[in-house]
């Protein structure tokens, strides 16, 4: 807010320069707002990826996060019709971002609570990227009807309910 105020009165006072400045800020902080909440879809994305790859087993709710995440990413991804705010096969800084964050919640969700440490040595790391990288691309070529067969083709309800 205090930055609008402060463009407000850089434009009464004609301060083109100053006013700029303000709204190339202004442009930042909204753009990283939305990386932000990218990353927070990426890391529940991820979460259920981790116990899906260490309880090895699908529960529909599980399978139905991975599908509302990438419909949330794919949705709020979008910077006009063809442009985005992480491109295509771009995913590495925020994947790197999301992990840590990730493996901490997994940690606490997987049997009921697991080690950390325990959990980063049953997790194959390069497997998680794969999967979480193949599935990011197709929210740029697929639409939402194709991501959601498309992941639920791909990870079978294996729980018993």
């Amino acid at each position: 807010m205090e930055e609008i105020i402060q463009l407000k009165q850089s434009i009464i006072s004609h301060d083109w320069e100053k006013s700029l400045a303000i709204i190339e800020e202004l442009e930042e902080m909204g753009r990283q707002d939305k990386i932000n909440n990218l990353q927070s879809f990426l890391v529940i994305l991820l979460v259920h990826l981790i116990k899906v790859q260490v309880e090895k087993r699908v529960t529909k709710s599980w399978r139905n996060s991975i599908i509302n995440s990438l419909l949330e990413i794919q949705k709020r991804n979008h910077l006009g019709k063809k442009s985005h705010y992480i491109k295509q096969n771009n995913w590495t800084d925020s994947f790197q971002e999301a992990l840590p964050r990730a493996l901490i919640k997994a940690s606490q969700e997987i049997f009921d609570g697991i080690d950390l440490d325990e959990l980063i040595d049953l997790i194959d790391k390069e497997m998680l990227k794969h999967t979480t990288f193949k599935l990011l691309n197709e929210t740029y070529n697929s639409d939402p009807l194709q991501i959601y067969n498309l992941v639920k083709n791909s990870f079978t309800i294996t729980e018993i309910n």
